[in-house]
């Protein structure tokens, strides 16, 4: 016993000695970091804020780690946003401003100044001259910002928001060691009370004195998990962006926060556990740095206010016709911002005048910056096809992976019509919406001039500019390749007696284009009140049933709507006109879609509902025979009694729109049984699954308030 107590006190003396080591041998490369930005008004400052934190040197070019809310502060800044949407509805010129300031351990960093402590002049509290900024002679930009995870489901797989954000600077000061980050690091397989430092600047400049000294805490890792790590080191909020460092001396993770305990009275209060530390592992932040490396473009996270009257002046000279205006305005505002909605639109415009090359380097940052933007997958596949190279398109074998379980697998089924795995005219009929058809006829539309059909190529281009939303990029894509087909045709008719007759049509197409985007602009200001209500969250189902009714009258043939409808009658427990709402959206002659699939499957359980059985079931060995998907066969499968939910379960996996639609399923069905115990519990483990942004998540939550408000 007195062996091991001397062997495991000498082993922790050994370690505390080593990160010691390390703790000096870092400090230096640590960096304090001080943002202030302001809000503008036209000349006046509606909003100030200041914020301070940490970052680390993590290479010799230039390049520190910090948080997100450490180096963009007003992305995350609640009464920012409030300000900011008050003023906008008074059109207000708004223009958001920023500094970043940053010193490294032991220079020179804050005045000490006590008759102005209550000045917001920086240059009254903190010596500017020693520091690296966006605006001074030792430059430094944010290179990059990680984005923020969208939905409820990846919030719950990532709590910390992947809160990392990249800074870079002109020139590492001389004897500054970059701290190594484990570049393999698996958060899972990190051994619990493994001891770890924390490197930062717990309080800011409220306990330094002139130079900046950096704090170490010393602790464990408590718990693991794939996206966060907690720990025992006393953290406060000024550590956040600091480092977590190792018994090997490398960085497994950055401070991002500390949990929060909520004391129990009248009134709850938030209390900060300093002493539990919330990390976010290193391991997205290694490769956002190395693609920061290769040249990739991130956003900046830098918020541009005006970003509405530019994309308007834009899309302004696109809808003239003016492409090459309307590309090279783009170009002008990216030299002054880096906005990803700014590069897409730039990307379009590029396209429109005809300049892939340029379009192609466009869509390539836009994806750089987000690998989830699918439109820019779908217009570089588009760039290739139109070469004759799609099969060597790096985004094809992703978007044809694209299916239900994605919001955008209709950009999947785009790239199946242009690769002729859809017959071209069952894919004129494959759109559920005005928006879905306008695409499906822009595509096709491609397909027909590529192989020299210009008449038939015009038409459907004309659909397509006619039917699209005046703001959607099939708008403009469909009108630029619908004046190249025109002018090509113009071409072959030179000379010609039918030629000035054409000329005459043409004419009459852009008046008819020009009243058509004013009625649907006009249909949209009639809309606009309504789908403002649809987005308020106190809406009952109810109301919302009634909105969607209304939205209706005016887009008789809107499919999304008619789901909706379908759906929320039927939470609603009007079940006859649920009956009627999914039977008009499954007429529509689309693809097989999630709405197709779901409205399918609810049809068949509405009447089991109604307690129409062998309606149910024959609408169910129907829906089996016609469904293609794996997945929603299965459902039916067990539905039917030919199969077990174990089995169902174990298809299921823990992919979370698996786990929507089948629980939901199995709880409505469970309701038409008799079985509310069952239909409930069903409903809880869909909700289980946190896709909120699913119909059947709706249904679930509704049907469970429906139940237990009958129950008893």
């Amino acid at each position: 016993g007195g062996l091991a107590w001397y062997y495991f006190r000498f082993k922790a003396r050994d370690a505390e000695a080593i990160l010691l080591d390390y703790a000096n041998q870092y400090a230096g490369s640590v960096a304090f970091v001080m943002v202030d930005y302001r809000l503008f008004d036209g000349e006046s400052v509606a909003y100030h804020n200041r914020t301070e934190g940490t970052a680390f040197l993590v290479d010799k070019n230039g390049y520190l780690l910090t948080n997100r809310h450490v180096a963009c502060p007003w992305l995350e800044d609640s009464d920012l946003y409030v300000i900011i949407n008050m003023l906008r509805q008074d059109q207000r010129p708004l223009r958001l401003a920023y500094q970043v300031y940053l010193w490294f351990e032991g220079e020179k960093a804050f005045n000490r100044l006590p008759d102005l402590s209550g000045s917001t002049d920086v240059e009254d509290i903190y010596f500017l001259d020693s520091a690296f900024s966006t605006d001074g002679s030792r430059r430094l930009i944010i290179s990059g910002v990680a984005k923020s995870p969208a939905r409820t489901w990846q919030l719950v797989k990532s709590p910390l928001k992947d809160d990392f954000a990249v800074f870079k600077i002109d020139q590492v000061p001389e004897g500054l060691e970059p701290l190594p980050l484990d570049l393999d690091l698996d958060p899972l397989k990190i051994p619990r009370l493994s001891p770890v430092i924390a490197l930062g600047f717990p309080l800011g400049s409220r306990t330094q004195e002139s130079k900046v000294n950096v704090s170490v805490t010393q602790g464990h890792v408590r718990r693991t998990f794939e996206n966060m790590l907690q720990v025992d080191t006393s953290i406060h909020s000024g550590n956040s962006g600091g480092p977590i460092i190792d018994i090997r001396g490398k960085v497994i993770g950055i401070a991002s926060g500390v949990a929060v305990g909520w004391a129990i009275g009248p009134v709850p209060i938030a209390t900060p556990l300093s002493d539990i530390g919330m990390i976010l592992p290193i391991t997205k932040a290694v490769s956002f740095i190395q693609e920061l490396r290769s040249g990739q473009v991130k956003w900046n996270g830098v918020l541009d206010l005006s970003l509405d009257n530019k994309l308007k002046q834009i899309t302004d000279a696109a809808k003239q016709r003016k492409w090459a205006d309307a590309a090279a305005m783009a170009d002008k505002e990216l030299r002054l911002s880096l906005d990803p909605t700014l590069i897409m639109a730039a990307g379009m415009m590029h396209f429109c005048a005809g300049d892939t090359d340029g379009a192609g380097k466009l869509f390539g940052q836009a994806l750089s910056m987000d690998n989830e933007n699918n439109k820019a997958k779908l217009m570089l596949f588009i760039i290739d096809w139109l070469i004759g190279r799609s099969h060597m398109s790096t985004c094809r074998q992703e978007l044809l992976a694209l299916d239900w379980r994605s919001p955008s697998e209709f950009l999947g089924h785009l790239v199946r019509v242009l690769e002729g795995m859809v017959d071209e005219e069952l894919a004129l009929k494959g759109g559920y919406t005005e928006g879905e058809e306008s695409w499906l006829h822009y595509v096709v539309g491609l397909i027909r001039a590529i192989r020299g059909d210009l008449a038939d190529s015009e038409r459907l281009l004309r659909k397509a500019v006619l039917g699209a939303d005046i703001d959607d990029w099939s708008f403009f894509l469909a009108l630029a390749e619908l004046e190249k087909v025109q002018n090509r045709r113009l071409a072959a008719l030179r000379n010609r007696p039918e030629s000035n007759e054409y000329r005459t049509e043409i004419q009459g197409l852009a008046k008819t284009i020009e009243e058509n985007r004013v009625a649907k602009s006009e249909q949209r200001t009639r809309l606009a009140p309504l789908l403002t209500q649809l987005k308020q969250e106190s809406i009952s189902p109810e109301e919302k049933q009634s909105v969607l009714e209304k939205i209706l009258e005016n887009d008789l043939e809107n499919g999304e709507i008619l789901l909706e409808l379908a759906f929320y009658s039927a939470i609603n427990e009007a079940w006859e006109l649920s009956l009627e709402y999914a039977r008009g959206f499954l007429k529509i002659e689309g693809r097989e879609n999630a709405g197709r699939l779901s409205v399918g499957l609810l049809e068949a359980e509405v009447l089991h509902n109604l307690g129409r059985k062998e309606e149910a079931k024959a609408g169910l060995e129907a829906y089996y025979r016609r469904t293609k998907d794996p997945w929603y066969l299965a459902i039916s499968e067990y539905l039917l009694g030919k199969q077990t939910e174990q089995s169902l379960s174990e298809k299921a996996g823990e992919t979370p729109e698996n786990l929507v639609t089948w629980h939901t399923a199995l709880g409505f069905w469970a309701e038409g049984s008799g079985d509310k115990k069952k239909a409930i519990r069903q409903y809880k483990e869909a909700l289980g699954s946190y896709m909120d942004t699913r119909i059947e998540y709706d249904f679930a939550k509704e049907r469970i308030k429906k139940l237990r408000s009958t129950s008893g």
